[in-house]
């Protein structure tokens, strides 16, 4: 249960005051020029959600801690007039215009039911819910519409001339009745095959009706009646001869303590207003709940909060508390400046005097009382007075009883020590004289032992060892160590405290001053107010600041409050209770206890000025003009949480609302890239003080919370790209403590160019052009290989070509030369035989000269030929062997053109010179592998050494041959094998890809 209904009966130590004082009771008025859309307000509902409806003859209003929603006809209204509230069991609100029906909120839209949908009547005057069913009230007659089908039944209405005006409804043992205004108490039959009207007296004149347990009110013109409700709804005329009140009753509203208000309008006359029940009778407040209209014509009472709310037509809404967090006793032209206790006696200082009271007995010490003990003093004393030249802060004893001012009161051994401009009284807390001095001083203090302590702003610092022969020791005020310029003090313990506005921290002890500023020990200057807090000091400064300070043993700051953690930039007082310090501002009242900050002001009832402050046990009185407050310390300090919800109410996405769908939608919300601009509205379970709640937000949970706001709205500018878990924190000033929840998941999408797929896609797309572009330039260097490679091989046959051109003209030579022979020897058949050998020969050349490559058998068959045309010349004494590889296919296997004429020619050239006997050329043809055939040249010829002068492998022809197998791409010391050795033959082998 919130604390505020949980408040103890507070120890009113003051109501004893013979004066006149009435509860004051926190009122606001919620009028036209602000808060309502029109003055007249028709009805009040407090629903289930403890929100507040306010229907009035120009629109419906919401209101929900502090925020209003307007609802018109542009939002679906039936029309702006609303003369009647009523909400259903599943909760719907359902509101009666006067003139065009109803309309029912689901919380998102309407609905409306008019005399088109079977209603008996637009002109709505009461709604009535129970059960299944809404009662709904009308200038004409009575309908009935079921809450989950909105079926609509109008019950058929009594024949006759007046109208069928329902003024009210009311429910008694299962039955519900309907009051009428000319035709009498009907009781509606609803069963399962039948729904009537059945009369049950003719009672007329009514205006509305209350019941409350067996008895109920009934508003006639002029008066009401009470009535025992078994008898009220009989057929017999019931109508009591007692008739109380003057004026007509239009509502009644019902506390949790029993109280019964009423909402009184004459119509005609000046008799209305708000008024309470009391034993039948009509008390009048609205003085109490500062209520000036005449014509209030709806209540409504909130049990959770204790509020009262009541409707005017010329006047608005008033919103009245009921159990104030803070009362105020009144007391009419008294200004309370401080407050005393001793053991036996309490005293209030006034600003016109004194009050003491003690064992039930009171005693007030007037002005004139003071200026008499004044004047006896002077009268009678033989002691000279203070002079000024002494520096004393002299005193005008010309001064009238009218015009003495008090400064402050304090209590010292069960004697109350006044300090006023005219002088020091010490009264007994009998309420006699004890002693009176001569001395102006604003602030006094004393001693541990007792000894009086004046201060003198500008005249030094006395401390009185014998106040009846006037002896002090006066501390110059030219000593450092002497306060100046004092403005509070403190007495605790050994020492008695000093703070001065210039000079800081002072303290009394062993008989001296010391300075803490002058010594070093606190350089903070400006100082205020002081008060004890435990075993610690609070202590304020001229700026706002609070130090929590700690003196035992050495000086030590404890902690220090700045002042933007007080509401208020200048501190009137500072309190201490159980270790809980109390802040006294110029905006209201601050309760600080371990980092937890409650804040109390006119919301709670608490104006001002505050001008002084006492704590009596567990109330805090705090004096004021026309009275003083009391607040229980331990049902504020002890408050629990009263914010345990927050409800997210609209979004508005770049300016525009955001329809809120499924709980779907509202946990998790995934906006676009360009709608990030986000408007939140939400709103916390209702609050007794609204405007105590301060709201903090973060985007994650990794990032500092924002700046703290009043209004429940947070504005989103231009969010990134991001995830966002945004959480809220409700800051609740009127009881120091925060609750926060997670508000919605919200995720703002990148634009498609910053999406992981469009840059998968990009990179792909670029992925895919490179490789294109590589793939192209592939093709096109290898199409250019190609080419130069088809250029490089037509060089390289023209290059063979041309090579096998230069050794046909050292072949034809030497055939030439022969045939040349062959001719001068007149051997004309060995010539012939030559020439045609020859012819053919040339005539092979010719063939196999452009091809690159030859058949193996035409290679044969062209060395064959060609041996024959050389071993011509040497008479065939040349032996000539050909072998071939069974294995080998001369027809299916390809070298290259007359490589091997080369070798054969150097055999016949240089292998046998005329002294080699039975010469030999052996060729033969072996594959080595699959692809690998070798071509062997073996002669037994005189062969050669390493030192000879006619080498093989430095003639012409090899070089030519070696160079042909290099442009072919083979590796010549590989391919080409020479083995020689002199007068042993030759042999040349060479490897032959195929």
């Amino acid at each position: 249960m919130p604390f505020y209904k949980t408040i103890k009966l507070f120890l009113i130590i003051f109501l004893w005051f013979n004066f006149a004082f009435s509860q004051n009771y926190p009122t606001k008025n919620y009028t036209a020029a602000k808060d309502l859309p029109n003055k007249s307000v028709r009805s009040i509902l407090i629903d289930s959600k403890n929100s507040l409806w306010i229907g009035t003859e120009n629109g419906i209003v919401k209101k929900e801690n502090d925020e209003f929603q307007y609802f018109f006809e542009e939002d679906g209204l039936a029309q702006n007039s609303c003369w009647a509230i009523a909400e259903d069991k599943n909760g719907k609100l359902w509101f009666g215009s006067y003139g065009e029906g109803l309309s029912v909120y689901d919380g998102y839209k309407f609905k409306i039911l008019s005399e088109k949908d079977g209603l008996v009547h637009n002109q709505i005057t009461k709604l009535f819910t129970s059960g299944n069913y809404m009662y709904v009230g009308t200038s004409d007659g009575v309908s009935l519409i079921n809450l989950n089908t909105f079926k609509v039944n109008s019950l058929k209405t009594p024949a006759g001339k007046e109208l069928f005006r329902v003024q009210d409804f009311f429910e008694y043992q299962n039955q519900i009745y309907v009051v009428t205004y000319r035709s009498g108490i009907f009781r509606i039959l609803n069963e399962e095959e039948q729904t009537a009207l059945v009369k049950v007296n003719k009672h007329k004149f009514i205006y509305s009706v209350f019941p409350d347990n067996d008895s109920i009110y009934s508003s006639n013109k002029g008066f009401f009646t009470k009535s025992h409700l078994p008898d009220y709804v009989s057929e017999k005329d019931s109508i009591p001869l007692e008739k109380s009140g003057t004026s007509i009753i239009w509502d009644y509203a019902k506390t949790d303590d029993h109280r019964i208000f009423t909402a009184a309008w004459g119509i005609y006359d000046t008799n209305g207003g708000i008024y309470e029940l009391v034993e039948e009778r009509l008390i009048s407040r609205a003085s109490e709940f500062n209520i000036s209209s005449k014509e209030v014509i709806s209540l409504a009472y909130d049990s959770k909060f204790e509020k009262l709310y009541a409707g005017t037509r010329d006047a608005g809404l008033f919103e009245i508390a009921l159990n104030p967090q803070i009362k105020i006793p009144e007391l009419p032209g008294k200004n309370i400046i401080g407050f005393a206790r001793t053991e036996k006696t309490s005293a209030v200082l006034f600003h016109d005097g004194i009050v003491l009271k003690r064992a039930g007995n009171e005693q007030k010490i007037t002005l004139s009382q003071f200026k008499n003990w004044q004047e006896e003093y002077v009268l009678n004393t033989a002691l000279p007075l203070p002079k000024h030249k002494d520096d004393f802060y002299e005193l005008d004893y010309s001064t009238k009883a009218a015009d003495i001012n008090f400064y402050d009161i304090k209590v010292f051994k069960d004697t109350f020590w006044i300090n006023t401009n005219i002088g020091v009284f010490a009264i007994k807390d009998s309420g006699e004289l004890h002693r009176y001095l001569p001395l102006h001083s604003e602030e006094i203090n004393f001693t541990k032992t007792g000894n009086l302590i004046e201060t003198n702003p500008y005249g030094g610092v006395r401390v009185y060892s014998d106040l009846e022969l006037f002896k002090y020791t006066h501390f110059e005020k030219e000593n450092p160590q002497t306060p100046t310029m004092v403005v509070s003090s403190l007495q605790r313990g050994n020492k008695t405290y000093f703070l001065s506005v210039f000079s800081g921290l002072y303290a009394w002890e062993n008989n001296r001053f010391e300075s803490y500023l002058e010594n070093g020990i606190w350089s903070e200057k400006k100082l205020k107010h002081i008060t004890g807090l435990g075993r610690d000091l609070a202590i304020s400064n001229e700026f706002g600041d609070v130090f929590i300070v700690n003196d035992d043993e050495s000086f030590k700051i404890q902690k220090k409050i700045p002042r933007a953690k007080i509401q208020g930039n200048s501190i009137s007082f500072l309190e201490n209770y159980q270790g809980t310090l109390i802040i006294g501002t110029e905006k209201g009242l601050t309760l600080y206890k371990n980092g937890r900050y409650i804040f109390l002001d006119k919301e709670q009832g608490l104006e001002q000025p505050l001008l002084s402050a006492e704590v009596t046990q567990s109330t805090l009185s705090i004096g004021s003009n026309n009275g003083f407050y009391n607040i229980d310390l331990d049902a504020v300090k002890d408050s629990t949480t009263l914010v345990d919800q927050i409800e997210l109410k609209e979004i508005f996405i770049n300016n525009n609302k955001f329809s809120l769908g499924s709980s779907a939608e509202r946990e998790k919300l995934k906006l676009k890239y360009n709608e990030n601009t986000v408007l939140l509205k939400f709103s916390t379970n209702a609050h007794p003080y609204p405007n105590k709640l301060k709201y903090q937000y973060r985007l994650n949970e990794e990032e500092p919370w924002s700046l703290s706001f009043s209004r429940p709205e947070i504005f989103l500018p231009s969010l990134p790209t991001d995830n966002y878990e945004l959480e809220v924190k409700v800051l609740d000033e009127s009881t120091g403590l925060s609750y926060t929840q997670a508000l919605l998941n919200l995720t703002v999408l990148p634009p498609f160019w910053k999406t992981w797929w469009f840059a998968l896609l990009s990179i792909s797309i670029i992925v895919m052009v490179v490789y294109s572009f590589y793939k192209f330039q592939i093709r096109q260097a290898r199409k250019f290989e190609a080419q130069k490679g088809l250029i490089q091989k037509r060089f390289e046959e023209t290059k063979m070509e041309a090579l096998l051109a230069q050794m046909n003209p050292h072949f034809i030579f030497n055939a030439m030369n022969s045939i040349q022979y062959y001719i001068m020897e007149s051997d004309i058949d060995k010539a012939t035989i030559f020439l045609g050998d020859f012819s053919k020969l040339i005539r092979l050349n010719l063939d196999h000269c452009t091809k690159p490559t030859i058949l193996l058998s035409e290679e044969i068959e062209y060395l064959q030929s060609y041996i024959r045309v050389e071993n011509t010349r040497f008479n065939n004494r040349i032996k000539v062997i050909f072998e071939t590889d069974p294995l080998i296919d001369p027809q299916a296997i390809e070298i290259p053109t007359m490589l091997l004429q080369t070798f054969v020619e150097n055999v016949f050239v240089h292998a046998f010179p005329p002294g080699v006997s039975n010469p030999t050329l052996k060729i033969s043809f072996k594959m080595l592998s699959e692809d690998v055939l070798q071509c062997k040249i073996e002669d037994n010829g005189i062969g050669f050494s390493e030192n000879s002068s006619n080498k093989l492998h430095e003639s012409k022809g090899v070089s030519l041959v070696k160079e042909r197998l290099a442009l072919l791409g083979y590796n010549v010391k590989e391919a080409v094998e020479i083995i020689s050795a002199k007068n042993e033959g030759t042999s040349v082998s060479i490897k032959l890809e195929v």
